[in-house]
């Protein structure tokens, strides 16, 4: 799992002045708006003892920890303890961790990491998003997979005619029908482009955790845009939430809507048996480990970029993590360690390049 990037952390009408918890990372944090409806995401934990601010209260525009009642407010500064008089100076290490947050294509987006804002990736658009002639509808669900396994489920044309029968692809990957077909790269990720006789495909990734699906169907009886967005939230190792965004330019209306997340649906339990079943757990690094076809080649380059961003220091140490979480504090660093370097809590490891 990655820092560093942008994670949708809840549904923006979930988020309220009545404190969530969100987990993402195997780290829990807590969202909450503040008077002005503002949303605002902190680490989970009280710098004191250890106490859940999702517990707690809104008050006067602060999280009070339901433990011994600190408050802190939407940076993630203490700016009252009921045993400190009130012209008593505060203890300056009393803050956790605050997060830039984004609220757009109704879900409310965390930054989890420490970059400073002109470094920052952004989020992968969806700009059929209130456009005229468009619909778009959106689900949301769990998977108990890692989610490499998913992104790469998603970056794999050739599976839809065995896995979705249903939506009527079968022998469009036969290589003698390929028009043409080519790998795209950017920066902040890449995408495999094919062109067939019935369909023109695309499927790439932004970031470790975003990943998207075009369809532009040519035949006669069928003519149209399908889109699909996914926006993925890994809570820890072993599972994931997905929000998947599918729009269309064509058969609009409520009607067609229910139909297509019906449809949606399906595809998505089709899915999830395959992947959650798929061994090993994570996807291998490892080239001789796997037979490989050159249609595999976004597989390849999807965890080429896992590595870059691995180099540059961004991934979690799962296994130093998971062997000192029980006894020690660990969350996720955000910007504001650039400016205080004094802290209670311990950033998460990380793996060295």
């Amino acid at each position: 799992m990655y820092i560093n990037f942008w994670y949708p952390m809840a549904l923006s009408e979930e988020v309220t002045n009545a404190p969530i918890q969100s987990k993402a990372l195997d780290q829990n944090f807590v969202l909450f708006r503040d008077s002005q409806d503002n949303p605002h995401c902190l680490s989970d934990v009280c710098a004191h003892r250890g106490g859940s601010l999702a517990m707690g209260k809104f008050k006067e525009d602060c999280i009070e920890c339901p433990y011994h009642g600190w408050r802190y407010n939407s940076v993630g500064q203490c700016i009252y303890m009921p045993t400190i008089a009130e012209e008593s100076k505060l203890p300056s290490r009393a803050r956790v961790d605050s997060y830039p947050v984004e609220e757009i294509y109704g879900l409310v987006f965390a930054f989890l990491g420490d970059l400073p804002e002109g470094e920052r990736p952004p989020i992968m658009q969806l700009p059929q998003w209130g456009e005229a002639g468009w619909s778009v509808t959106k689900l949301e669900y769990d998977w108990q997979a890692n989610f490499e396994r998913v992104i790469e489920n998603g970056l794999d044309a050739t599976h839809t005619e065995f896995v979705h029968p249903s939506a009527g692809l079968e022998g469009n990957f036969d290589p003698s029908k390929i028009i043409d077909q080519k790998l795209i790269k950017s920066l902040w990720g890449s995408a495999y482009w094919m062109d067939t006789p019935g369909v023109e495909i695309e499927h790439g990734h932004h970031g470790p955790a975003h990943q998207w699906t075009f369809l532009s169907f040519k035949s006669k009886q069928f003519e149209g845009n399908f889109r699909f967005y996914s926006y993925i939230r890994p809570l820890d190792q072993h599972s994931v939430r997905r929000y998947l965004f599918h729009a269309r330019d064509f058969q609009l209306g409520e009607k067609m809507d229910k139909e297509l997340v019906k449809t949606t649906l399906l595809f998505e339990q089709e899915d999830r048996p395959v992947i959650e079943a798929m061994r090993p757990y994570y996807s291998p690094r490892d080239r001789s480990s796997e037979l490989l076809l050159p249609e595999d080649e976004i597989m390849l380059s999807y965890r080429r970029y896992l590595d870059a961003w691995q180099t540059k220091g961004w991934h979690i140490d799962i296994d130093t993590l998971k062997k000192n979480s029980d006894r020690k504090i660990f969350v996720i660093p955000s910007p504001m360690r650039h400016k205080h370097k004094n802290w209670v809590q311990e950033a998460v490891p990380l793996l060295q390049a």
